[in-house]
């Protein structure tokens, strides 16, 4: 986004829209939000399940009115909540927010819920296996890896 303060005029960049004062851009891994007077910006990596939202919203706010608010509403609750100096009833509010929201979609993040016996033993196996492993190189000889 490039403001002309002279005219008070906005002009997007390619792959940027605007969602009221804010501007959401789709970088080459991110997507990047901001507000009108560069105060205010965060960007999420494309990959993770935010930036994943984050991209399918700025997809759909392309002509979708709907995505257009749920945007705005979600931009402007981030405002509030960067905005605001965490004192630690904050930050243990927010950290119960951030699970129960994990909580409701664990599938969303890859989360599996109460592994099997199986499952616990395969992931104790393979921990075991790293740290021989660790330990095996930890005693190689000094020098050459390769043992020339």
């Amino acid at each position: 986004m490039k403001y002309n303060s002279k005219t008070g005029k906005v002009k997007l960049e390619p792959d940027e829209i605007r969602v009221g004062n804010f501007f959401v851009k789709r970088e080459d891994s991110h997507i990047k939000v901001q507000d009108l007077n560069g105060v205010f910006s965060f960007r999420a990596n494309r990959r993770m399940a935010i930036g994943i939202w984050l991209e399918n919203m700025w997809d759909a706010a392309r002509t979708d009115e709907n995505a257009v608010n749920t945007l705005k509403t979600y931009i402007a609750t981030m405002w509030s909540v960067y905005s605001v100096v965490p004192d630690n009833d904050y930050v243990k509010d927010a950290l119960e927010m951030a699970h129960a929201a994990l909580d409701r979609h664990p599938d969303w993040y890859g989360i599996k819920k109460d592994a099997t016996s199986e499952e616990d033993a395969e992931a104790l196996k393979e921990v075991q296996e790293m740290k021989q492993f660790e330990e095996e190189v930890k005693n190689l000889p000094d020098g050459d890896v390769q043992g020339r």
